[in-house]
């Protein structure tokens, strides 16, 4: 069975994400847990520019996703900006503390680039646990209501409006990625590094941008992750969450703008579903991964029309 191609099916989500408020009634909750998946799936389409664009492994996107929200939740906390200057903020942070995987990444590959990554992951929740001078340790950040370009975005709807309009335009730049200069070299280095050097590619270039993009994305929806829930805490952060982005990659099909929104909203249903039973979240998404590689290794996006 096949669905429709990208455009047609753009198009529908569109629809759908404008008409969802009415069809919920406005519900707050309802508004919140749709919103989280638009913040979830803008970190899950970061990684694939690095996984499935250029084939690297990454389990470090939770940090980078952590990055974002601290950012943000402490300069509207303590500094009372405003959310735009938040978010620009979160995001180029996260794009330049990049350097700190994307450097390495340019001799590693395979499981110990999956290893690194993870260290710095976990290092990255501890950091927020132990430095309680600036993250208030465990009992985390508690965001005042926030303004973006000055105007009240603190209710549901408009925090609704707000990561779904991120979405968009994050799915947007990544879908038109593979037509550009850019994209084309990252496939390349994918595909072979031998290759795309003979080719003229700058191989190491290419992995540090790939990854600089990645974390600009995991930023920038921690920021918007940090506004929706208006609390920023480490546990927020752990593997859990981790290992939940690179399965919105595996279960999606890597490569696939569509794909991976799948995958996220897949992963993310599972993961609220069980979220009431301790440690079965977890469970479940070690049994997805392994699911997809043994049975369906190209995803979710099999069912998506070429070139979606």
């Amino acid at each position: 069975m096949k669905l429709p191609g990208a455009s047609k099916l753009a198009l529908a989500a569109a629809a759908l994400a404008l008409l969802f408020p009415f069809f919920c009634r406005f519900q707050p909750y309802a508004l919140f847990i749709a919103a989280e998946f638009a913040t979830f799936a803008i970190v899950a389409l970061g990684l694939d520019v690095l996984m499935g664009r250029t084939g690297q492994i990454s389990l470090g996107q939770g940090g980078f996703f952590a990055i974002g929200a601290y950012t943000a939740a402490i300069l509207v906390w303590r500094a009372r900006v405003d959310l735009v200057v938040a978010l620009v903020a979160a995001t180029a942070l996260a794009a330049l503390l990049s350097l700190v995987l994307g450097i390495p990444a340019t001799r590693l590959r395979g499981h110990y680039l999956a290893i690194v990554t993870l260290g710095f992951g976990i290092a990255v929740a501890q950091v927020a646990l132990k430095w309680t001078a600036l993250t208030n340790g465990d009992e985390g950040v508690h965001l005042t209501a926030p303004h973006f370009a000055g105007l009240a975005a603190g209710s549901p709807v408009a925090l609704y409006a707000l990561a779904v309009v991120a979405l968009g335009i994050v799915a947007w730049l990544a879908h038109r990625l593979p037509h550009t200069r850019l994209g084309r070299s990252f496939e390349a280095i994918r595909d072979s590094e031998v290759a795309a050097a003979a080719m003229g590619i700058d191989v190491a270039r290419g992995k540090v941008i790939a990854f600089g993009l990645s974390a600009a994305a995991a930023g920038f929806a921690g920021a918007v992750y940090a506004a929706l829930t208006g609390f920023v805490a480490p546990e927020d952060f752990g593997l859990q969450q981790a290992l939940l982005f690179f399965a919105m990659v595996i279960v999606g099909g890597t490569a696939s703008t569509v794909g991976t929104i799948l995958g996220a909203f897949a992963l993310d249903a599972v993961a609220q579903a069980a979220a009431t039973l301790s440690g079965l979240p977890l469970v479940l998404i070690g049994a997805a991964i392994v699911t997809v590689a043994l049975f369906r290794p190209s995803g979710l996006k099999a069912l998506v029309a070429k070139g979606a």
